[in-house]
């Protein structure tokens, strides 16, 4: 895979030269790659928000890259916001920036401003609004009467109707419930697979993060702690749980089956997973194979 985005020695501080300086970003040196799906975790305060913010340009840093397809994005400062049509972001809550008089209004205002032509700029957002699921008939209605998951889900697709190169994702599915949740990461999974852009996901879940990502960056005290395959991180539970993060539930139900001596891997990521290898322990007839 060719690489897209990089930073080299990302260093952000807020505050800096005074009694309240506070190193947020601490020399961070990663790659994304074309069409992959990487996750980002780590408890609060770890610097997650700080550096995704860097990577399209909304903090510039105080040290360090981010490059581009090999280029700076501080290269051209009068240009930055060309580099925010190519790496997305969507926030935490993203609905509260919903404030057009129509959901479809508000879904075209990103590709408009790309300089595309209203037709184009409407078949991009019905496009997004397809990958979201949000139905037709509320489409002409004002953003402000739909639901807390429908406003999210248009607010999304105001991003993904630019089709950008990078999408970044923090906490998209902060404060759905669970059924929401799944739906609106099965809604990412899916336009991941469709478009091939790369995704970054920033998630509190590791279960999240477990079914979706192919690799994941750790964050800890504004420094990278970790960075691998998704189960090669998630191999390292004590480690994880040091930083104060959990690993996921069937994770830990699966590596307590193992230490009990049943013929487990005990590296399960996903109830799929475990799923799977549950039932070729005990076989269709209910009888245990150990």
């Amino acid at each position: 895979m060719n690489p897209i985005l990089e930073t080299k020695g990302l260093t952000f501080i807020y505050s800096p030269g005074t009694a309240y300086a506070k190193v947020a970003c601490d020399h961070v040196d990663v790659t994304l790659y074309e069409g992959e799906f990487l996750g980002v975790i780590g408890h609060t305060g770890s610097g997650k928000s700080t550096l995704i913010q860097q990577l399209n340009g909304l903090l510039r840093p105080t040290e360090g890259q981010v490059l581009l397809r090999g280029k700076d994005i501080w290269a051209e400062p009068k240009k930055i916001r060309a580099v925010r049509f190519q790496v997305g972001m969507v926030f935490q809550y993203p609905e509260y920036q919903l404030f057009e008089e129509t959901v479809m209004k508000d879904i075209c205002f990103g590709p408009k401003n790309q300089g595309l032509s209203e037709e184009e700029a409407l078949e991009r957002a019905r496009e997004a609004a397809y990958f979201v699921d949000l139905k037709e008939e509320l489409w002409e209605k004002s953003p402000f009467e739909l639901s807390g998951g429908e406003k999210r889900r248009a607010a999304i697709a105001g991003v993904l109707a630019m089709d950008p190169d990078v999408l970044i994702l923090d906490e998209p599915a902060a404060g759905l419930d669970p059924k929401g949740r799944d739906k609106l990461l099965s809604q990412i999974r899916r336009y991941h697979k469709a478009r091939g852009n790369t995704v970054l996901l920033v998630s509190h879940s590791m279960e999240d993060i477990a079914r979706v990502a192919d690799r994941v960056l750790v964050m800890n005290g504004g420094k990278m702690a970790m960075l691998d395959e998704t189960p090669k991180v998630f191999a390292r539970g004590e480690e994880l749980e040091k930083m104060g993060l959990m690993m996921p539930q069937v994770t830990r139900m699966m590596a307590r089956l193992k230490q009990l001596g049943y013929p487990v891997r005990g590296d399960e990521l996903t109830v799929e997973q475990a799923v799977e290898e549950l039932s070729a322990l005990y076989g269709k007839g209910g009888q245990a194979g150990c």
